[in-house]
């Protein structure tokens, strides 16, 4: 059995072609064995293996297609053209050694069955050879259409072994092919002697012929000027011009050319830039920045890759005797692959390592990461995030201005410029949980507006506070399709928050609960020549700026700072951490920087509770907030 799953693919058994008393799909170790012998071992991974299930009253017919080529597996309408170039020239020529099997009388029907294929994205790249899907298929009723089935070849393998019939699939097919080759082959060696001869006596023959022609043309020429009989003498020429019998006057013509040369003007002005009726408005709707059309075309690579792996899940997943649902891989669909039966440490609520690219971002209360203050120990990713986010709370004239930040320090803050831009340096407040009441902050560094540096970055110092910091990931790698976490603190969930009421009304203890998101990482790219951003799947909203983006490790990869909103889907930005180490550089600000690849640890379901995180006691003097209307940033 071939290794690697490639894909799954739901089929009716009407479309399965027959051979030899089954299915052409149920004799592949026949079709593999004349392929090594007859042509050599690289043939036998151009056919991918099938998995047949012939369905039941619950669920439809199904093939699980397995290959022994590795690598990144594509359909061929989705590889660029430079790929289908050469998959499509590797493809011809594997293919043309398996035409002559066509004519061999054990073998011959197998092979043209498998070279039917339903749809010409049956063809697929692994790694960059071609594989081949769905073989030894047609839809329904074309196996008894001959001219159908040679339209359908031309569409699908024909176009890289073309053939003058499609594929014989009967012995009277397959004896009308041979008996049409062996004549032309007769008319080819019958007809050579013949042109042969000809060329051979023209080439003789020239310079002889050369007088013979001469003298023979002399004497024609001669005999048809003695026998010319002179031409008849014109008629006379009258003054009166008289159009011939059923023919239009001249004159006639002349309303329809005055039109057609009024037409023509119209037809110039219209041309002349700046005098057509309507606006052009096409214009406005192209994308002329590089940087915008190079964001779309990340994010829209992204969301293919996405959904060409949603979709494989989909296809391939099945269910095991405990209920757990396993993807294509062998992983459950958060990443974690099913217990090891001879492990016996392998039990609910231990914890195991997992994949970076699941299908769906794991609960962060079951993923572990380090524990700050014990290495050896872990705890929950939430509880980690926790600790380090902070609501910030600026009061200004009209209401309560709100926004996120983290910790980069024991008592350093990271939040963004326009979060806390025109407020006072003694008008900012921070709080969480952990710190147990709300805290007065100090601005000591900005860079902003946006528009005009390039950055969005406010470093606070909060006097007399020892938080846990976030460490700073500069990967090494893409982070492209890995699961994040936005945490934060969003305006419109606090206002059904109970705490966050209190907290405007002057309570200083009262906490607002932070929000977590998940998702995925579209894109990096650059934003302009100063920014560098992450566009991720992780839903944020105003009252997130400044808020982190984390990883399945807890580490920052990024600052929340704004959202694109289109007709279709949003797009969420975050600020590179690369982009925020670089405004820290001069600050005396010294984060945790990493570039290790992150290697989720997940603790597997119905695992027992974490200990609970207990919160250093309050400072008994707290500043007072004025009772105002939130505004959240």
């Amino acid at each position: 059995m071939a290794e690697h799953f490639l894909t799954k693919t739901q089929i009716e058994l009407r479309q399965c072609l027959e051979v030899g008393g089954g299915l052409a799909l149920e004799s592949y170790p026949a079709l593999l064995e004349v392929l090594r012998t007859r042509i050599g071992e690289d043939a036998t991974q151009l056919f991918a293996e099938p998995l047949l299930s012939r369905g039941n009253d619950q669920a439809a017919p199904s093939v699980s297609w397995y290959t022994e080529a590795q690598g990144n597996a594509q359909p061929f309408g989705r590889l660029d053209e430079a790929q289908q170039a050469a998959l499509s020239s590797e493809l011809s020529r594997q293919l043309r050694p398996i035409r002559d099997l066509m004519d061999d009388p054990d073998d011959g029907a197998l092979i043209a069955n498998a070279l039917y294929i339903s749809d010409p994205n049956d063809i697929w790249s692994v790694g960059g050879v071609p594989v081949i899907i769905n073989w030894g298929m047609l839809p329904a009723e074309m196996a008894r259409d001959a001219a159908s089935r040679s339209d359908h070849y031309g569409r699908t393998l024909g176009r890289f072994l073309p053939l003058a019939a499609a594929p014989p699939l009967t012995e009277t097919e397959r004896a009308s092919r041979q008996n049409r080759q062996s004549k032309d082959q007769q008319a080819v060696s019958s007809a050579a002697p013949v042109a042969g001869a000809a060329i051979a006596g023209a080439a003789a023959g020239a310079g002889g012929a050369s007088l013979a022609n001469a003298s023979s043309t002399q004497q024609e020429d001669e005999t048809n000027a003695a026998s010319a009989v002179p031409p008849s003498a014109p008629p006379p020429h009258t003054d009166t011009a008289q159009a011939p019998a059923g023919r239009v006057p001249l004159w006639a013509w002349l309303p329809l050319a005055l039109m057609l040369l009024l037409a023509g003007i119209v037809l110039i002005w219209l041309l002349i830039p700046g005098t057509r009726i309507f606006p052009d408005r096409a214009a406005n709707r192209v994308i002329t920045d590089e940087a915008a059309l190079g964001a779309a075309q990340d994010v829209n690579r992204a969301l293919e890759q996405r959904l060409a792996d949603l979709q494989t899940a989909l296809d391939g997943a099945m269910c095991i005797d405990d209920g757990t649902l396993l993807m294509p891989d062998g992983r459950t669909i958060e990443g974690l692959l099913p217990p090891d039966p001879n492990d016996r440490s392998d039990i609910p609520g231990a914890v195991r390592p997992a994949d970076r690219t699941a299908i769906l971002p794991p609960d962060p209360e079951r993923v572990q990461v380090p524990d700050s203050t014990d290495p050896k120990e872990t705890r929950s990713l939430l509880a980690h995030i926790e600790e380090r986010t902070a609501i910030v709370l600026a009061p200004t004239p009209t209401g309560l201005s709100s926004g996120t930040g983290f910790f980069v320090g024991p008592d350093l803050l990271v939040t963004n410029f326009h979060v806390i831009s025109g407020q006072g340096v003694d008008a900012i407040y921070v709080t969480n949980k952990a710190l147990g009441a709300v805290q007065q902050a100090q601005v000591l560094k900005t860079m902003g507006p946006f528009d005009t540096t390039g950055g969005d970055f406010a470093l606070l110092r909060v006097p007399g506070v020892n938080q846990p910091a976030f460490a700073v990931l500069e990967a090494d790698e893409s982070l492209r399709l890995q699961s994040v976490i936005a945490a934060g603190y969003p305006g419109d969930l606090l206002q059904s928050d109970a705490n966050f009421q209190q907290l405007r009304t002057g309570d200083t203890t009262a906490v607002p609960e932070l929000t977590v998101t998940d998702g995925t990482v579209s894109a990096e790219q650059n934003f302009n020549e100063r920014t560098r951003v992450v566009v991720h799947s992780a839903p944020i909203s105003t009252g997130n700026s400044g808020g982190p983006l984390i990883d399945m490790c807890g580490r920052l990869v990024g600052v929340n700072t704004f959202v694109k909103q289109g007709a279709l889907r949003n797009l969420n930005f975050a600020l590179s951490s690369g982009d925020l180490t670089r405004f820290l550089a001069d600050t005396g600000a010294l984060p945790q920087v990493v570039t290790q690849t992150c290697n989720p640890q997940i603790q597997r379901p119905k695992a027992p509770e974490t200990a609970a995180v207990i919160a250093p006691e309050p400072d008994t003097a707290k500043p007072t907030l004025p009772a105002l209307a939130p505004k959240s940033e």
